[in-house]
């Protein structure tokens, strides 16, 4: 059984990042993304991807949040209409209480079209309340979990947001 030759091209190193990324072998698909990053920092897909969004999931998942929002936020200057980045980059934004940037980055692609967005709109208007719930503006997280709950009457969740939201506004 031979042993496939190296990548050879930066669309090669890039797709064997993502193979790398997929199986899941974070440690080559780390270096494959690198080497696209040092032979063009610009670097897209046919399909649009970058490696910015691979890099920053991975250190998402490895609990490196401030290397996670660094390449969340390189992709976005590649490519500023990148969903997965803004929503990767806006739950590292919760996660680690900047929950104005992280509103920030919910509402930018809320404000994407039905069309552009794959993100359900509930989901996005439940992130944006949760964060304006977990830095305690109950205003502002009532007003966005009755949006979500608009929108998806039955989640259990968003019904849980609103209730607290409400108890802290009266009491």
């Amino acid at each position: 059984m031979s042993k496939a030759p190296p990548p050879q091209t930066t669309d090669e190193w890039f797709e064997y990042g993502r193979e790398c990324f997929h199986k899941p072998d974070g440690i080559n698909a780390v270096k494959a993304f690198e080497r696209v990053i040092a032979d063009d920092p610009a670097y897209r897909s046919e399909g649009g991807d970058n490696p910015y969004f691979y890099l920053g999931k991975i250190h998402e998942v490895e609990g490196n949040l401030k290397a996670a929002i660094l390449n969340y936020t390189r992709a976005l200057a590649v490519d500023p209409y990148d969903e997965e980045s803004y929503i990767g980059r806006g739950s590292c934004y919760t996660v680690t209480r900047q929950h104005q940037e992280a509103i920030a980055d919910f509402t930018k692609v809320l404000q994407f079209t039905a069309a552009q967005r794959k993100a359900p709109r509930q989901h996005l208007l439940y992130a944006i309340g949760e964060n304006y719930r977990l830095s305690r503006q109950w205003d502002q997280a009532l007003l966005w979990g009755k949006k979500a709950l608009a929108v998806d009457p039955l989640n259990f969740r968003i019904q849980e947001l609103v209730k607290e939201a409400n108890a802290n506004l009266k009491g």
